[in-house]
């Protein structure tokens, strides 16, 4: 059984306090065993404080990304955004996952960010260019291999980074490219908390 607990005042100073917490009905609610202390991770704290957003671009099996062709994703944020992100990789063949920081970009489609709390009004601070004509890499911060098979007895390959925390003011090129020497559906998603 709950034990709601109705205080006078937050700012009152006491002698004698109890831990307690505000439930999810609003009210607050003293630590014990019927109710201990609610913890969650930092990525569901994010989630539920509306601030995780994914971005991603799918090739399907009926406009096959082609051999040799990329998936691009530019991506920067505003300043003071330092982004947890992490990207997922898909192609029906080989592939190769790329991270670069201080690419040139330029063109491309603008995006916007997808909140991942459908209840969040809270936008992104980033700015995403699908497909941006890419002048100069920028430093490889990552590379990948995504193992598919080859040919047309590719079984597909998927590839997953860990989270990597980047820089503000700082524009980065997420890329996947077909090496399996046939075309095949891909799809490229990043994930990101600000």
């Amino acid at each position: 059984m709950t034990l709601v607990v109705n205080r006078e005042s937050l700012t009152t100073d006491s002698r004698h306090t109890s831990p307690s917490f505000v439930a999810n009905s609003g009210s607050q609610a003293l630590i014990g065993v019927d109710d201990p202390l609610p913890q969650i991770g930092y990525g569901a704290q994010k989630l539920r404080d509306g601030k995780v957003y994914a971005i991603g671009v799918v090739n399907d099996f009926a406009s096959p990304l082609a051999n040799g062709a990329s998936i691009d994703i530019g991506i920067a944020w505003s300043a003071g955004v330092t982004p947890t992100i992490s990207f997922f990789g898909f192609c029906a063949g080989d592939a190769l996952g790329f991270l670069y920081e201080s690419a040139t970009l330029s063109g491309g489609t603008a995006a916007t960010a997808v909140k991942l709390n459908r209840n969040s009004t809270i936008a992104s601070q980033s700015a995403i260019t699908i497909g941006p004509t890419v002048s100069n890499v920028g430093t490889l911060v990552l590379e990948q291999i995504l193992i598919g098979g080859t040919g047309k007895k590719a079984g597909g390959g998927e590839v997953g980074s860990s989270n990597l925390i980047l820089k503000p003011l700082t524009s980065y090129l997420i890329r996947l490219t077909n090496v399996n020497g046939t075309a095949h559906a891909a799809e490229l998603i990043v994930e990101w908390s600000e």
